[in-house]
């Protein structure tokens, strides 16, 4: 993946440092740079463009801050945030890592820090962009897992070998939501909503559930992204 196939965003209020970080991102071989001062303007750009990295301010100014932002955002597609904050106290860094959380850069950052950064980003960023899997799974009722392995959408039903796996209810849902997002990273959040119908659920319930489905199923590659959620790859 080079840097030009990539569309970043940064949300932030300030012009000097928007404008930094656009001057470091183009040191970097980035071309396709937007920006917007508040969650509106972010909102109407993720709407309108094909935006992989987003670059947003913790405390930006207005209704919506940039962690309620992050998962206003993520609410319509996939999209993996670096965190920029003036802050770095521990509460402020717990409360961000419950989003779409791949890195910090405590302001004020260098070149190297961003640099790093998105090094970090573009690795797993790599799995969501695998576009090929994710439209074969969307076209098909039955996606091949490996060894064997299959999920039909169809009944919602997970074989091995055609012989159905006995799960729970919960276990086939989250084991649907990674199958129809296959090489992609899926939030807890994600499942919040998805599986448990936005009930106010713990994280550590997920993992309970994931747990339990990764003993039953253990020839799945299911991988924990930490503060983040999980990846099934293929």
């Amino acid at each position: 993946m080079k840097n030009k196939d990539l569309n970043i965003l940064i949300v932030e209020d300030e012009v000097i440092s928007t404008q930094y970080l656009i001057d470091i991102l183009e040191s970097l071989d980035f071309t396709d740079i937007y920006d917007a001062t508040n969650m509106d303007d972010a909102l109407d750009i993720v709407k309108n463009y094909n935006i992989d990295i987003v670059f947003m301010d913790i405390n930006i100014q207005g209704s919506t801050d940039g962690i309620a932002g992050a998962k206003l955002l993520n609410k319509h597609c996939f999209l993996p945030i670096i965190f920029t904050t003036a802050y770095g106290d521990s509460d402020t860094i717990s409360e961000a890592s419950d989003t779409n959380a791949f890195g910090y850069l405590i302001k004020p950052f260098e070149a190297n820090e961003v640099e790093a950064a998105l090094s970090i980003t573009l690795k797993r960023v790599e799995y969501s962009m695998n576009k090929s899997n994710y439209e074969n799974t969307a076209k098909n009722d039955v996606v091949d897992l490996g060894m064997q392995q299959k999920y039909d959408f169809s009944n919602k039903t997970f074989y091995i070998n055609n012989i159905a796996i006995d799960l729970t209810t919960n276990e086939l849902e989250v084991l649907y939501v990674f199958s129809k997002n296959l090489n992609q990273n899926v939030s807890y959040d994600r499942l919040k909503e998805s599986v448990w119908n936005n009930k106010d659920i713990s994280n550590s319930t997920i993992r309970d559930t994931v747990s339990r489905l990764k003993r039953k199923t253990p020839n799945l590659y299911i991988d924990n992204i930490i503060n983040f959620g999980y990846i099934l790859k293929r």
